[in-house]
């Protein structure tokens, strides 16, 4: 009996935690005018092309929805497995998760005593290997495409010859080897960009240490279609990514 009582408590305390995780990711951090929720309900995702009245309509947003279900569902998996797993519960609080108007947004963040790159370089610390191998496990569960940023923060180096942009993009590269050799699916990267200190983390200072991070978005359909017709009307010739984004397996 008593074992029932735990089990039933350690299924309660489960639910709540999920149900916490769930109201954190439909309260989006966003920065700006241009970053404001564009589905309604605040879902911070964005709406899909204008596919006219009745029917087709009704198949996009039930696709949206399945969609974003899916993203909270893998967020959700991702909490659990640095919940559960005593080497990464160190680690949990360098990993933070939302919904930005592009998809479901992952950070890893530096922390002082555990920074995720070797000083002025990218060369990637090994518990920083462990966090995003556990990540790229689930986001390979998913058919949508990622977007990897590198980002520093605004401290300089002496020379010019080697700047944050330079290191910015090697770390974002050294996690993409990561995260394509641990689980990701091949062609579901869309782009991998440095982007030095040029976008801060919302209340940081440009200088703060804290910026210096690794982003990944989960792009929705929506975002790549957008992309994709912004590109056709430029007259710029589709990227070498721009296929169909991969099946789950």
């Amino acid at each position: 009996m008593l074992h029932l009582i735990d089990q039933v408590h350690l299924r309660g305390e489960r639910a709540l935690r999920d149900e916490k995780v769930f109201r954190h990711l439909r309260r989006p951090r966003l920065r700006g005018p241009a970053d404001r929720s564009l589905l309604p309900g605040g879902r911070g995702l964005k709406p899909g092309p204008d596919v006219g009245a009745g029917a087709p309509l009704a198949a996009e947003e039930n696709a949206a929805e399945k969609e974003r279900r899916a993203m909270e569902n893998t967020a959700l998996a991702i909490d659990r497995t640095f919940s559960s797993d005593k080497l990464l519960q160190a680690f949990k609080d360098q990993v933070s998760m939302d919904f930005t108007d592009e998809g479901l947004r992952i950070q890893v963040q530096d922390k002082a005593a555990q920074v995720l790159f070797d000083s002025g370089s990218a060369s990637l610390k090994p518990y920083t290997l462990s966090i995003l191998k556990e990540i790229a496990q689930e986001l390979g569960k998913l058919p949508n495409r990622v977007v990897i940023g590198g980002h520093t923060d605004s401290v300089q180096y002496p020379s010019q010859a080697y700047t944050n942009w330079e290191l910015s993009a090697e770390r974002a590269n050294a996690a993409r080897r990561v995260l394509q050799a641990s689980g990701l699916k091949p062609g579901q990267i869309q782009r991998v960009t440095g982007y030095a200190d040029s976008v801060p983390l919302e209340g940081k200072a440009p200088g703060d240490p804290q910026n210096r991070r690794i982003s990944i978005i989960v792009l929705s359909e929506a975002t790549v279609k957008q992309e994709t017709e912004s590109r056709k009307s430029k007259g710029e010739a589709p990227k070498s990514g721009n296929v169909p984004a991969p099946k789950s397996k």
